[in-house]
Formats: structure tokens, C-alpha cells, sequence
């Protein structure tokens, strides 16, 4: 693949990604401090002590953090250097001549597991157990500034077919200097994105990684109509790291 088709890849999973209503914050904004049991007390299987109006009946106790980090970098075309944004763990070759101190951005996975309470027709309750993830964006300027805060989702795991269905749009707001991630009135249905595979590591650590390799964005498109765009990662750009995810953290919510 010319270094162009790449250039342009890698520019559609950028705008893939960042087109969302979540709102940006033009304001600093720590990851260290500001994400927090607070920051997450709206979502489902944290905080509230429901789902969706089903009752949740055990809370999550631990929170994994993953991330995957993309900083902007030169590449080389046609004997000259064009601007590109890649993931820390590419295999694109980038000019090794010329640093660049530009924009970036860390995509944060947050898995997690919750249990609800579901009732069948004979009105017995039972309990299923939910894996979940949180999905969100921060954007650095050229100092390594927060900038922005997008997009912003929440999501179930499917175990079974493998992928995550970030199907509820997350807004951000801020009470008394603290950032909270909120969720809409009304859930919205055939929204967001799936994620593929998620392959979250078992009794992860430090040396933990693994790779999204495709992307469908559920809601209509103007390149296929109403059709869901699908963006297959290692088949276009060839690289099987584009978007690689890697254990940092974990989070635990107990007192």
C-alpha cells in the first residue's frame, strides 16, 4: 500500500472516532487525578443502582484501564514529509530524522463487570453478570495540554460474538470542579460503534496488549446511506498494531 492510501486510513479511523455529541472541554484536565470513582458515579454497574430500570444487584468492585496512544509524526511520500497521526505501537515506518511536537491523543478502554437483575414470564428474577467498558478520548496540544474530551462511551461486552457494543453516547459535565461522565435521558438504540475483537487479557499486567482490528459505526453514513460503515483496521492499513490497546492500570472502587 502507497504511503498515501496509509495516510488517508489512518486519517478516516481518526475522524471514525471522533465524531460524537460528547462535549469537548477546552480545559486541563488530569487522568491521574480527575478519573476517579466521582468521574464514573453515573454509569451503570458503578453508580446508580440500576440499568437501564433494571436493578443492579452487585456493583462493580475493580476497573482495568487500557490505552492506546497516537502522537502526530512525519512520513515520507513522494520524496516529500506529510504530516500523519500514528499509534506508539505501529509498524508504519515514520522519518526518524524529524520529531514532531504536535498533537496527540490517548484512547482509554475501562472494563469492568457488574451483575443486574433480569425477570422471566413466570416473574422469578435472576442474575446476569455483565462485562462492560467505558470508552473515551483525550486530546493533547503540542505542551501536552488536555485540550478536549472526545468521544465519549458506554458499552457491554459481548463475550460470545467477541466485540463491544458502544451503543449509549456519555456527555461531560462538571459539578463543584469535578468532571463527571453522564449518561443521556433516553438510551438511544442503533447508535455508536462495535469494537472487534475484544480480547481484554486474563489477570492482566504491565505487559499486557491487544489489538482492535475493526471498527462498524452503527448510524448512517454518507458514503453507504443508511448503511452501518464498517473499517476493517489491519486489512486497510496493514498493521496489525493501528490500534493497539495496553494495560496501564487498575482502578479499585471499594472504600
Amino acid at each position: 500500500m502507497s504511503n498515501y492510501k496509509i495516510i488517508l486510513a489512518i486519517t478516516f479511523i481518526s475522524n471514525v472516532l471522533a465524531l460524537s455529541s460528547c462535549m469537548e472541554q477546552k480545559t486541563l484536565f488530569s487522568f491521574e487525578k480527575d478519573v476517579n470513582s466521582n468521574f464514573l458515579k453515573d454509569i451503570p454497574g458503578i453508580g446508580p443502582g440500576s440499568y437501564f430500570n433494571k436493578p443492579v444487584t452487585q456493583k462493580a468492585n475493580k476497573i482495568e484501564i487500557y490505552v492506546s496512544s497516537f502522537r502526530e509524526k512525519f512520513v515520507e511520500k513522494n520524496n516529500l514529509l506529510e504530516y500523519t497521526e500514528l499509534n506508539d505501537s505501529t509498524k508504519i515506518s515514520n522519518v526518524p530524522y524529524w520529531e514532531v511536537d504536535g498533537y496527540s491523543q490517548d484512547l482509554y478502554l475501562l472494563k469492568y463487570e457488574f451483575t443486574f437483575s433480569l425477570t422471566n414470564k413466570n416473574g422469578k428474577s435472576f442474575p446476569v453478570n455483565t462485562p462492560a467498558a467505558i470508552f473515551f478520548a483525550l486530546k493533547h496540544n503540542g505542551h501536552g495540554d488536555v485540550t478536549g474530551i472526545a468521544p465519549c462511551y458506554f458499552g457491554i461486552i459481548n463475550i460470545e460474538d467477541n466485540l463491544i457494543t458502544f451503543d449509549t453516547e456519555l456527555s461531560l459535565k462538571k459539578e463543584k470542579n469535578i468532571f463527571v461522565l453522564e449518561l443521556p435521558e433516553r438510551q438511544k438504540n442503533n447508535k455508536g460503534l462495535l469494537f472487534m475483537p475484544a480480547d481484554f487479557p486474563t489477570d492482566p499486567d504491565e505487559s499486557s496488549v491487544f489489538n482492535i482490528e475493526k471498527i462498524v459505526r452503527l448510524d448512517a453514513n454518507k458514503v453507504g446511506g443508511n448503511k452501518p460503515l464498517v473499517f476493517d483496521i489491519t486489512k486497510i492499513l496493514h498493521d496489525p498494531n493501528a490500534l493497539q490497546f495496553h494495560y496501564i492500570s487498575t482502578l479499585n472502587l471499594n472504600p
